[in-house]
């Protein structure tokens, strides 16, 4: 069955810019019950919203922190520093080593991109392009919030993320971010992007090959799921997992998983000298899972600073990064 409730569809075609979505074809391609899910959250999303705007001091508590966040910069003398680290991402080059991998991809070079937020920095997407133009991968992984805003129109980041999607490589996967709603799925075909929802796919080389997989956002949404992914897993020798936040990282393992990719944090963004974070938005997630590589168990992971900001366009010992992982055989 791939029905969706009326009362739902209802609720969110309230909202001019989901009127025109096929609903009918995301549940045939994702399950009406994971599709069902997911929209009943947004909506909640936009509830939320709603209530804090018919609240006179919840109303002016977001513009009031970003507007403290940025006179603290200035007053200190930060600001111009913090607004350059921003828009001058780090190429981070690292080699991640696995005693099963297949020969055909020692020297395979995964491109990891995350947390572009494209609402907050409008030339973003050249500087990506500018920043990956002379960089050699085999692909491109993005793991996930193409957004700024959690709620309203998504069409301007979906046009910037196309503004920089030559420059990312003829091969791009991409998972949904809490800032990210599953109506963008149907829009990466269009340009040439793989999204994964809960679903794997074999990269292969040389008539070898290692499985790929993805899985829905794990901090707000909480619709990731393992279980579709069991039997591609038991046939790999080795398998890497694109999940939006680290959070997901105790079912990752459970599930068997070589490695795992994710952002979401930002690194802290603003951060105290030396790089600590003192926000990172995680639940139940280590402090040294927050940014870089980390290991728990048998596998391997890694959480990207993001290329993007979030809530305004600053950062603070802490450079915005894009990763070119290399994998190697041990």
């Amino acid at each position: 069955m791939h029905e969706l409730p009326e009362e739902l569809l209802a609720r969110v075609r309230q909202h001019s810019h989901y009127r025109e979505v096929d609903y009918d074809q995301l549940a045939r391609r994702f399950g009406a019950a994971l599709v069902a899910k997911r929209l009943a959250l947004q909506m909640k999303v936009y509830d939320k919203v709603a209530a804090h705007e018919r609240h006179g001091v919840k109303r002016w508590v977001r513009p009031m922190f970003r507007r403290g966040i940025l006179t603290s910069l200035y007053c200190s003398g930060q600001l111009g520093r913090a607004r350059r680290m921003a828009r001058d991402p780090l190429i981070v080059e690292r080699e991640v080593f696995f005693d099963r991998l297949p020969h055909a991809f020692d020297g395979y070079r995964i491109l990891h991109l995350s947390d572009f937020h494209f609402d907050y920095t409008e030339e973003l997407p050249e500087i990506v392009a500018a920043a990956i133009r002379d960089l050699s991968f085999d692909v491109c992984v993005l793991t996930g919030d193409f957004r700024g805003e959690t709620y309203g129109p998504y069409e301007e980041s979906l046009r910037s993320l196309e503004r920089c999607r030559e420059a990312l490589g003829p091969e791009v996967y991409a998972v949904l971010g809490n800032h990210d709603n599953i109506e963008i799925m149907l829009r990466f075909p269009d340009m040439g992007i793989h999204g994964l929802l809960n679903e794997g796919v074999w990269l292969e080389k040389d008539g070898e090959r290692i499985l790929l997989a993805g899985v829905d956002d794990p901090h707000y949404y909480k619709t990731h799921d393992f279980a579709p992914l069991r039997e591609p897993l038991r046939a790999a020798e080795v398998a890497i997992l694109l999940a939006h936040s680290p959070e997901a990282h105790r079912q990752a393992v459970e599930a068997g998983f070589d490695f795992m990719l994710s952002g979401h944090t930002h690194g802290g963004q603003i951060c105290l000298p030396g790089g600590r974070a003192v926000i990172a938005h995680v639940k139940d997630t280590p402090r040294e899972m927050v940014k870089g590589p980390w290991r728990t168990g048998q596998m391997q992971g890694y959480t990207s600073t993001g290329v993007g900001t979030s809530t305004l366009d600053c950062r603070l010992n802490c450079r915005a990064e894009i990763t070119l992982h290399v994998l190697r055989k041990r």
